[in-house]
């Protein structure tokens, strides 16, 4: 026991401080945006999930602009053709996202998240001729079983929160198939893209304010009749700073941290989002409860460490037969580690911070960096399906969904 005490000890006296300041402002303010979002639709009634996005991307602009004026980073002018078109399609799924938590539990809302990972494949190959290995295949397979058991125990299963969940994991799924080559095509940061995209998707997201959220003058259950109070609207814009919040540790954490580390803190965000369901939202602790959350975490872990492990052998095999480089060899790894660089750059998502969410997101997955790339080289197969944020995660760049 003190030999266990003296090792541990060590660990933690040789951990970097700011590494694990990172990790743990991501940690808080990944599973803090689902926690408090759920909060503030069913602890004080605020029921807009539409509206709450919008305040997101709003508050998501505001911090964005004081960030330029700390110079944390620079703004730089983007052609407003494709940035708009970033903005619509992630407004779309980020209300999906947040109406799927509103109307479903968290617990429900967070396993069809993990749902992004196996549509996104199944999208690949079916209509790009994109195919995973067997195990691969075989390890999907208990997390997508453990969503539909997880589905028909669910004790809040309801028809619309459903359609929701669904219709979000396909747009979802969608987005980042079809938006990641056009973000990289712009050659910025993600907070550079953010700074545009926040206010467009504010902008496109007004026409369904009143579509989705009730906001007709004299409804008893409209939102000109709720009452705002000095703890309710704290709540609200809390969820606003943790949903920016959630991007600028993203960036920090991945800049400090290994890919299994990254995954680990990835589960480790997501088990307890679905925990905070049991201890906070009601969920009754029992055998079917519990067996369908099981199955599908068991199925992500059992993916996420084949992904790695491929990761691993593909990086000892290049390694091997890269001996006795040379110049060029050694500027062939200073590109390649650029553009991993570049690509992890990616994992942010234009719009996981006014989503607020774990992907995803980012992708996000989870919530995020909520999901998993399949196939698309070794560097992204380091990244967990509940990552996308999620999360998020996806070729967008990894987003983080709507609440992750």
């Amino acid at each position: 026991m003190a030999s266990l005490g003296a090792r541990l000890r060590a660990n933690v006296g040789a951990a970097d401080p700011s590494t694990a300041a990172a990790m743990l402002l991501n940690f808080c303010s990944s599973t803090g945006i689902v926690i408090g979002n759920k909060l503030v639709m069913e602890r004080y009634g605020f029921r807009f999930a539409t509206t709450l996005t919008l305040i997101h991307f709003l508050a998501t602009y505001t911090l964005l602009l004081a960030c330029v004026g700390l110079r944390v980073f620079e703004r730089k002018r983007l052609p407003l053709g494709p940035v708009a078109k970033l903005a619509a399609g992630s407004m779309g799924f980020v209300v999906l996202t947040n109406l799927s938590l509103q109307y479903n539990s968290v617990g429900f809302y967070q396993v069809m998240k993990v749902m992004t990972t196996p549509t996104v494949v199944a999208i690949e190959a079916l209509f790009f001729a994109k195919y995973l290995e067997g195990p691969l295949k075989l390890a999907l397979v208990p997390v997508c079983a453990g969503v539909v058991f997880t589905a028909a125990t669910d004790f809040r299963l309801n028809l619309v929160g459903t359609l929701f969940a669904v219709a979000g994991v396909l747009v979802t799924s969608c987005y980042q198939i079809g938006a990641g080559s056009l973000q990289k095509s712009l050659d910025c940061s993600a907070l550079q893209l953010q700074l545009y995209t926040a206010p467009l998707s504010a902008l496109f997201i007004l026409p369904f304010v009143p579509l989705f959220d009730d906001w007709s003058v004299g409804s008893p259950t409209g939102i000109w009749e709720f009452e705002f109070t000095t703890a309710n609207t704290g709540a609200i814009l809390a969820t606003g700073a943790m949903a920016f919040l959630v991007n600028v540790s993203i960036f920090w954490v991945i800049g400090r941290s290994s890919a299994v580390s990254y995954n680990t803190l990835g589960h480790f965000k997501t088990c307890f989002i679905l925990v905070s369901d049991f201890l906070l939202f009601g969920r009754p602790l029992d055998v079917k409860s519990v067996a369908g959350i099981v199955l599908t975490m068991a199925g992500v872990f059992t993916y996420t460490h084949l992904k790695l492990d491929k990761a691993r052998r593909e990086k000892e095999a290049a390694s091997v037969s890269g001996g006795g480089a040379t110049a060029a060899s050694a500027a062939a790894a200073a590109s390649a580690v650029a553009a991993k660089n570049a690509r992890l750059e990616e994992l942010v998502s234009p719009t996981s911070v006014a989503a607020g969410g774990v992907g995803s997101t980012l992708r996000a997955g989870g919530g995020e960096v909520e999901a998993l790339l399949p196939d698309g080289g070794a560097d992204e197969e380091a990244f967990s399906p509940v990552e996308r944020e999620r999360d998020g995660a996806g070729r967008a760049g990894l987003m983080k969904s709507a609440t992750d």
